[in-house]
């Protein structure tokens, strides 16, 4: 088994997070103003990663999970509620993401989840000591499970234990022999989950605001122009203004309009990370994204992410 890494950090930066990763291939952007705050804690390796992840703001995560491995995502409360690849997952639901399927998930200040990632090798392994099916026939395709509450329950608690043991312990446990002990213990208990009472949950059916909010945000994505209005977008998804609306709010609480403006602002951001500030300048950047306005942007700005974009640039 390979040396394990670890990381326990906290960002304030949601694209330093995703730099931190180990593994995943993420896109975060942030659909609220405000500061952002985070916390991350990952042990594994190649093989078996554990994680919890909590995040401070509404954002749209894209991207992809560990190669190689199948992940499995646990909300460490129940309240907790996301949209997750078309799914609404809450309560007592097991995620599991499927191999090379994109992440798309919309969540929420009280995000908090377990994500957990091991070899199919050793999940089947451990299929064959308890006789039961290898574990894709387990999952058969499905992505998320109604699970047993008091197992799911008991998983929760289990990791939260595992959790504390690796934020307080001293540096010595986190090595070769606890992972082992932990892939074993999670391998045990996610098999014995899906082995017993649980049922896939199927996406309903998709509502003629839902395709309309589809249509609508794949032309922002796509489109090479930064002034996208709102009868434009009507008109892609084929739909009224007042449809349109009602479907970005109850997806994002935001308008089109504020929609869009996010979606413009955190590209910009990102363009302004990469940038060398010896080489470019604000306005410039903001200018490419169709912010005409300097001091009305500057403003806008720091409102959304807390800081002045000439600190966003200096920054990288």
């Amino acid at each position: 088994m390979d040396t394990p890494f670890f990381i326990h950090q906290k960002f304030t930066d949601f694209d330093e997070l995703c730099c931190n990763m180990r593994n995943w291939n993420l896109d975060y952007r942030q659909l609220e103003a405000g500061r952002f705050s985070s916390e991350l804690l990952m042990f594994g390796n190649n093989t078996t990663i554990i994680g919890r992840e909590k995040l401070g703001r509404r954002l749209r995560q894209t991207g992809a999970s560990p190669t190689g491995l199948i992940t499995f995502g646990i909300l460490v409360s129940p309240k907790t509620h996301i949209h997750w690849r078309g799914y609404d997952v809450f309560g007592d639901m097991l995620c599991i993401f499927p191999q090379g399927g994109e992440l798309d998930s919309i969540t929420h200040d009280d995000f908090d989840v377990f994500p957990i990632s091991i070899s199919e090798e050793t999940l089947n392994q451990t299929c064959e000591l308890l006789e039961l099916p290898y574990i894709t026939a387990l999952i058969n395709n499905s992505e998320v499970f109604h699970c047993n509450p008091h197992k799911l329950s008991e998983l929760r608690s289990w990791l939260l234990s595992i959790y504390h043991e690796l934020i307080t312990g001293a540096t010595a446990i986190r090595n070769t022999l606890y992972l082992k002990q932990i892939e074993q213990g999670l391998a045990d208990r996610l098999v014995r989950i899906l082995a017993e009472n649980h049922q896939p949950v199927s996406i309903k059916p998709l509502r003629k605001r839902d395709k309309a909010l589809l249509a609508a945000e794949n032309y922002i994505a796509e489109s090479g122009s930064d002034q996208i209005t709102v009868p434009e977008l009507c008109s892609v998804a084929k739909v009224s203004e007042r449809t349109l609306e009602y479907a970005f709010r109850e997806r994002y609480n935001l308008t089109p309009k504020n929609y869009t403006l996010m979606h413009r602002m955190n590209n910009v951001r990102k363009q302004l990370r990469k940038a060398n500030p010896n080489k470019r300048t604000v306005s410039e950047i903001a200018r490419q994204h169709g912010f005409w306005h300097m001091g009305q942007f500057s403003t806008d700005y720091k409102k959304i992410f807390t800081e002045l974009p000439s600190k966003t640039l200096k920054a990288s």
